[in-house]
């Protein structure tokens, strides 16, 4: 009898990103049970994630609105909710990662393989070792393209609470006082994954990683590090259209990708180091011009080169 497996994807503002990440999902596992989770009401808010789960028949839960901080509330109810249903292997990929081919398939047998693990990421979690193709054990917790089978999920949901909402660092340090983690020494981070930490160090137990990552990160823009970003990366995107483009743009540049989230990062994703690529640009803006070189193309540049705006008005030419 097939195990009972499910994706929950909790979403929030970023309608292009789950639809990138959808379609590679269903490139990969065509008839996966996807459940998508808009948090804070957004499922009525914002049409467009009704658009996009149903382009990709996916099930769209209501959450309601929330002054809860962060994305805390959402994941740690979605867990509770696989939990529930009886999901025995839950797959949790938030809505700006993208799967690789063998995402489902690592993280199957890492599962099969590990009875005892707490859950397997597939994201990269040292970026200082060598890149091959191996596991990595560690008693640490990334919240990024994650797997839980449902005995180990059942340490999680236990603290899908109010209370634990409500004041996230005060229930960390009554119902984990004795976790090293809460020292000085230790991480002041107290969101779902903080916790979810905790819960390792409490339980004494082990994820497992790859050394090369089975999905891509490409969060920039977010709850941490804002929206103020969208303006910017969605520039002359009229339609939905038009920014998921963008966003595939985005996800197949890796050079474009390591500007933003740096090179071990990227060159962990993809599995090999990434060559040096340089441009050679003229930059002008009325009588004053500037050379400079970039592994960037001009419709990706930051919004500063040379200590000087990049506006409407700058020139660039493709030296060599």
């Amino acid at each position: 009898m097939p195990m009972h497996e499910a994706v929950g994807i909790p979403t929030f503002q970023r309608s292009a990103f789950l639809y990138v990440v959808l379609e590679r999902i269903r490139a990969v596992e065509p008839t996966i049970p996807i459940h998508v989770f808009p948090d804070r009401g957004s499922l009525l808010t914002d049409p467009e994630v009704e658009t996009v789960c149903s382009r990709f028949c996916v099930t769209p839960h209501w959450v309601p609105d929330h002054r809860y901080h962060g994305n805390s509330y959402n994941v740690m109810e979605m867990y509770r909710w696989a939990f529930n249903s009886g999901v025995e292997r839950f797959f949790m990929i938030e809505d700006d990662v993208i799967v690789h081919h063998d995402f489902f398939n690592w993280h199957r047998a890492q599962l099969e393989q590990w009875s005892d693990l707490f859950c397997s990421m597939g994201w990269i979690f040292n970026r200082h070792a060598p890149i091959v193709d191996q596991e990595l054990f560690q008693p640490w917790f990334y919240s990024i393209g994650v797997c839980f089978t449902r005995d180990m999920l059942r340490h999680v949901v236990k603290h899908a609470s109010p209370l634990y909402y409500e004041d996230m660092q005060g229930y960390i340090e009554k119902n984990f006082d004795q976790s090293k983690l809460n020292t000085p020494f230790g991480i002041e981070h107290y969101e779902q994954d903080g916790l979810i930490q905790r819960i390792i160090d409490q339980t004494k137990l082990q994820t497992v990683s790859p050394g090369i990552a089975k999905c891509d990160h490409i969060g920039l823009l977010g709850y941490n590090r804002g929206w103020s970003q969208q303006e910017d990366f969605f520039k002359d995107c009229l339609s939905l259209k038009d920014r998921v483009r963008r966003v595939r743009e985005f996800a197949q540049d890796e050079y474009w990708r390591a500007d933003i989230f740096g090179r071990d990062i990227v060159e962990r994703e993809i599995g090999r180091e990434l060559p040096k690529r340089e441009f050679r640009y003229r930059m002008t803006i009325g009588p004053w011009s500037s050379n400079f070189t970039s592994e960037l193309k001009p419709e990706n540049f930051p919004r500063r080169i040379n200590s000087v705006p990049v506006t409407d008005d700058v020139e660039f030419v493709l030296i060599s």
